[in-house]
Formats: C-alpha cells, structure tokens, sequence
C-alpha cells in the first residue's frame, strides 16, 4: 500500500521554476529602467548650476534696465551696457564666462500689456547638456517696468 508522501512533485518544480523566471524577468526589467534613468540624470545637477549661474546674473541686469539697446538671436545688450553673448558653447556676460555646457542659446524680445501698463519681456531658450543628455529651458524674464 502506499503512503501519502509529501514532497515537491515534478509538476510543482516546473510551477515554481516558471513563476521564479517571471518574477526574475520583472526585477530585471524594472532594474533596467531604473538605472537608465539614473544614468539619464547623474549629470544634470552640473547642467542645472551651469543655468542657475546665467539665470543669477541675467535676473538682476533684467530688474536693473527696463529698455534693451541691441538683441539678436545669440547677443543682448542692455541700456546700462552690459551684455550678453553665446559663443562656442558658453555664455559670456561682459566678456567673462558665465556658464558652459550650452548646446543652443536664442534671445526673443516680446511685449506684455496689462491693464495700461506695457511690460517688455525677454525670452531666454537655452538647451544645455552634451550629446547624450539635454536640459531645455524656455524662460520669459520681465524688464523693469516702473
């Protein structure tokens, strides 16, 4: 007569062994977008302080001037004189480097009216990065208006 006997089946190790390879195929996966997207953004905190250096220096000339002598796509130049020029993947503000790693710069100048008040405003594009990673910022800064 036999006995119940308790142990692992052949059918149960072909169950586990396939619910262990879907389990598997799942962390791997999820393992393998994980680390894309680190390595996707290890360099951006470079690229952000790189902005942050432009975007510090260009805030306080916008809020000092409140009219633009000259601007083209790649050069800015304000009442009070100082400048601003992309050239060869920097930005210079008075001839002295401000910030690198920039793939595309473009100034535009548009104006604003809000109630009876004319706000003159300067759109900065600027992409930075290098040829794997990109950081685009598109910002409206407003000139001083009162």
């Amino acid at each position: 007569m036999m006995k119940s006997e308790k142990g692992v089946t052949l059918t149960a190790l072909v169950v586990y062994m396939i619910v262990f390879m879907i389990v598997l195929s799942i962390m791997s996966t999820i393992s393998a977008h994980f680390y894309k997207n680190i390595a996707g953004i290890k360099n951006s905190p470079q690229y952000i302080a790189e902005f942050n250096k432009f975007s510090m220096f260009f805030v306080a000339d916008v809020k000092k001037n409140n009219e633009i002598n000259t601007i083209t796509d790649t050069t800015l130049e304000f009442a009070d004189g100082t400048s601003y020029r992309y050239e060869n993947g920097s930005i210079y503000r008075n001839d002295k480097k401000i910030a690198r790693y920039v793939k595309s710069f473009k100034f535009t100048q548009d104006s604003y009216k809000v109630n009876s008040t004319i706000k003159n405003i300067v759109n900065v594009n600027t992409t930075l990065g290098n040829k794997n990673e990109n950081m685009t910022r598109n910002i409206d800064f407003v000139l001083k208006y009162w």
